[in-house]
């Protein structure tokens, strides 16, 4: 079973375009966001999948 690493991003919505640089750049980094809410801040939930260490040995 796949194994994950999360994290939550809390950003203002005063700018759209800093948002948008800031969710493609953490997606270059392997992070897939999976949930998004909020009105004036929103919150990212952002996975990422781990190396499994049993799989490695």
């Amino acid at each position: 079973m796949p194994k994950y690493e999360y994290r939550i991003l809390h950003m203002p919505t005063t700018s759209i375009s800093v948002l948008n640089e800031r969710v493609n750049s953490d997606s270059s980094d392997g992070w897939s966001p999976i949930l998004m809410s909020g009105n004036d801040h929103v919150n990212i939930m952002l996975r990422r999948p781990v190396a499994d260490e049993s799989a490695e040995e």
